[in-house]
Order: structure tokens, then C-alpha cells, then sequence
């Protein structure tokens, strides 16, 4: 029997109606639904309650129920596990998520029936150094942000590439992406569309404020380290996929490497990243 693990979004599928739709037809299909506890109560599956850990550990593949930001903190999790995630989407259209809602029950198959392909996202791992010791195991599959928040006061940036110095950025903020997020808030800032199976990484400031500032492409084998110069006692935030954040004070140090782990999607139509992309820009 295949265990998979089903993760919804609970703000977005709110009485659970998809989610208690997904279990039956896993049971009609001989498999073994797993939800986390808070999920199975939610839809009042408790028989199916697992832990955090067994639901990603245990199963063969799990289902992310939202969109492209709950995949998000799906691959996060999963990534460490290897567990292949299928995206099922129930808001718009998302460059991460494999199938509309309407259609989850044929992606499922079509994953059971072995008819998919999967693509590797490569990951970013960032580490932050403080006193009196460091951040360490930082994940994110788009992007690490570093930012000054609500204040008006501008940041420093000393930009290093393999401990080399590039550059100097005095701006809002800086973006480090995977290509995964170079659609998201890197394009949002002027950053270059990355083709999603590439192994380089994105470095894009925010409003700069010089007009030479302008976004640095590196390979994925490179060692990016990003030295703070905030003004006074400015506070700044250092955030994960827009979803983990750190809120910091004083000169800091943020490195990001390429993840020795990366996130696995399940593709179970033939869109390619250029379909979604027109799509996705055109609306």
C-alpha cells in the first residue's frame, strides 16, 4: 500500500472539502492517506493522523493543497527527505503547482500510474553570522531577502562573490534567488527571468539607489556573501522564501551557497516553464 501524504492549506481549503475529497479517492486507489494532526482533526480524519516527520519521512509522495506558497514550505520540509511533492492548486495560476483542483484526482493517477516527470530544484542553504554565534540551516527554494522593513532609512551592501569583492549596493534591500524564484519577488525588483532547470543564482537590489546598481548572475557552484552596513541602530530583516524572517541589528554577515538538497516536483502535464510563463506574465 503507498503511503502519501496530503498537506493542505487550511486557509485556503477551509472546510476541508478537498482535502476530505483527495483521502477518499487515495482509499479507492489502495493507498494510505497520512495528514498532519492538525489537518486530519480540521477534516475530522483523525485515523490518519501522523506526525510532521512521518508524513514527510514516510511517504512516497505528498500533495501540496494551496499554491505556489504553500509548495513552498512544502519543499522546505521535504527537501531533506527526498519526498517528490505534487502540487495541486487552489487559487491562480502558479508556476509550481502541477494541476488545477478540478483535475486533482487525474494527476493523482497519472503519479500512481507512473505517468509524470519530475524536476529538481536546486536550493539555496544561508547562514547568518551574529554575535555571539551564527544562524545556522537555512533553506529556501526561492529566495533569501534581506531587507530594511518598514524604516526609511537605506541599507549597505558589500557584495562578495567566492570571498571575492563585486560590489557595493546602497538600496532597500537585495535578493538572492534560485531561478525557482527568479519569477517571483526578483522579477517583482527588475531581476532577470532564470529558465527553472538552470544551476545559477540571482543577485538583485532593491530600489537601489545609484542607477549603475543592476542585478549579478553567478553560477550555482559559487559562494555568495553579503556584508551589512546598516546606519545607527537600523533595524533589517533576513527572510526565507518570504516565509522564515530574522530581524537583526548591527553589521552582520549573510552567506548563501547552493543547498546540498534540492526540492523534487511533480509535473503530470506537459506545460513547459515557457507555456506557464506566457500565461503567468500575461494576465
Amino acid at each position: 500500500m503507498k503511503k502519501v501524504g496530503l498537506i493542505p492549506n487550511m486557509d485556503k481549503d477551509r472546510e476541508m472539502a478537498v482535502t476530505k475529497r483527495l483521502v477518499g479517492h487515495l482509499l479507492e486507489k489502495g493507498c494510505e492517506p497520512q495528514l498532519m494532526r492538525d489537518a486530519a482533526k480540521a477534516a475530522g480524519l483523525e485515523q490518519y493522523a501522523k506526525s510532521e516527520e512521518e508524513v514527510y519521512r514516510d511517504s512516497e509522495f505528498v500533495i501540496s493543497l494551496g499554491g505556489d506558497g504553500t509548495l513552498l514550505g512544502v519543499g522546505r520540509k521535504s527537501a531533506p527527505y527526498h519526498t517528490p511533492i505534487l502540487g495541486i492548486n487552489l487559487g491562480h495560476l502558479g508556476f509550481l503547482t502541477a494541476e488545477e483542483k478540478n483535475h486533482a484526482e487525474t494527476a493523482i493517477d497519472r503519479v500512481l500510474e507512473g505517468d509524470y516527470t519530475v524536476e529538481e530544484r536546486m536550493m539555496l542553504q544561508t547562514c547568518i553570522a551574529t554575535e555571539p554565534e551564527r544562524i545556522e540551516g537555512i533553506l529556501a527554494l526561492n529566495d533569501i531577502c534581506i531587507n530594511r522593513g518598514l524604516l526609511y532609512k537605506i541599507l549597505e551592501f558589500n557584495i562578495f562573490i567566492n570571498n571575492e569583492y563585486v560590489d557595493t549596493f546602497q538600496a532597500d534591500g537585495v535578493i538572492i534567488c534560485t531561478p525557482t524564484g527568479s519569477t517571483a519577488y526578483n522579477l517583482s525588483a527588475g531581476g532577470p527571468i532564470l529558465k527553472s532547470d538552470a544551476h545559477i543564482i540571482a543577485i538583485t537590489p532593491i530600489s537601489a539607489h545609484t542607477l549603475t546598481s543592476r542585478s549579478i548572475v553567478v553560477s550555482a557552484e559559487d559562494s555568495v556573501t553579503v556584508e551589512i552596513n546598516p546606519r545607527g541602530d537600523t533595524a533589517f530583516t533576513v527572510s526565507a522564501d518570504g516565509q522564515e524572517a530574522w530581524t537583526l541589528k548591527g553589521k552582520k554577515v549573510v552567506q548563501v551557497k547552493c543547498a546540498k538538497v534540492h526540492a523534487t516536483i511533480i509535473k503530470t502535464n506537459p506545460q513547459s516553464f515557457y507555456d506557464v510563463l506566457r500565461k503567468k506574465l500575461s494576465r
